[in-house]
């Protein structure tokens, strides 16, 4: 008996050995499944995972204030399709692809229903109530002491919260009978600002602006120095801040901290002002 097959001829007139049995069922079974995951995406689901969407909330969104929130789908099986159901999405926002983005133009609470859908025709839906308001204000934290102070005290004000801010200009008071102003003491906390001042007896103005990138959340902007003229007392500190910022926001707005005594309203700082000079980073200037 022969143990192989003659070699039988090709096209180009050679000859090669015929694949043994086993070769032929092997190759047979790869083409097979090849040709039946060749129908597929790639996709695969997990039996059990059904589709959902997760989280039920929304982050808050902000007048004239870029928008940008995802919304996530698992199980089921790919590609997801969204779409609104029910409601309506706030003015200057959209549904986009997985996504809600926009800018918001009106204040108020929007109730609505999104939909997802899957390849295997499956559906679900999740209701949101999205809240659009005004962007809060900036604060200033002046960090005075809540104890009696007997000898000169440095006043750092720190930025809270800011929105691309480019300046902001503040007037604090303080009681004039119980400390004065150290000369000279005004100056910035960091570098990159330009800061301008004007003292007179128990008040300072001072205007702060960034040079060259706008500020974003927390800052420490300037110092100064009050020290007591009749002996120990508790200091406190009053002021009102204009903040302005890119999105063309300015918010008149009561700030500052104090030890005893807490913050109390004061005039709003003059919008124009005779005199003084800019000052460079670092160094006390003229008028706000």
């Amino acid at each position: 008996m022969r143990s192989c097959e003659k070699p039988q001829g090709t096209a180009d007139g050679g000859a090669r050995r015929a694949a043994p049995p086993g070769r032929r069922r092997l190759v047979l079974v790869a083409g097979v499944a090849a040709l039946l995951l060749g129908g597929c995406t790639g996709n695969v689901t997990t039996p059990g995972e059904t589709l959902r969407i997760l989280g039920t909330s929304l982050p808050a969104a902000y007048v004239a204030e870029p928008y940008d929130q995802a919304i996530q789908a698992v199980g089921g099986l790919r590609p997801y399709d969204f779409k609104l159901a029910e409601g309506a999405l706030p003015p200057g926002l959209d549904l986009q692809g997985g996504a809600i983005r926009g800018t918001p133009s009106k204040t108020g609470s929007y109730g609505f229903t999104l939909q997802v859908s899957d390849a295997n025709l499956s559906t679900t839906v999740q209701k949101y109530t999205l809240t659009v308001s005004q962007v809060p204000p900036p604060t200033l934290d002046f960090n005075a002491p809540s104890t009696q102070v007997d000898r000169p005290v440095t006043l750092r004000v720190q930025l809270n919260d800011a929105r691309k801010l480019e300046g902001l200009r503040t007037q604090v008071r303080w009681d004039p009978a119980s400390f004065e102003l150290v000369p000279d003491s005004v100056k910035a906390s960091r570098q990159g600002l330009a800061v301008f001042q004007k003292a007179s007896q128990g008040e300072l103005q001072v205007a702060v602006a960034p040079l060259g990138t706008r500020i974003d959340g927390k800052a420490d902007l300037f110092e100064f120095q009050l020290r007591p003229v009749a002996g120990a007392a508790y200091l406190s500190v009053n002021a009102q801040t204009e903040y302005m910022s890119a999105g063309g926001h300015a918010f008149n707005r009561l700030g500052g901290s104090a030890g005893k005594g807490g913050t109390s309203s004061v005039p709003a700082p003059p919008s124009t002002q005779e005199g003084g000079t800019g000052s460079a980073p670092g160094q006390t200037g003229g008028t706000p």
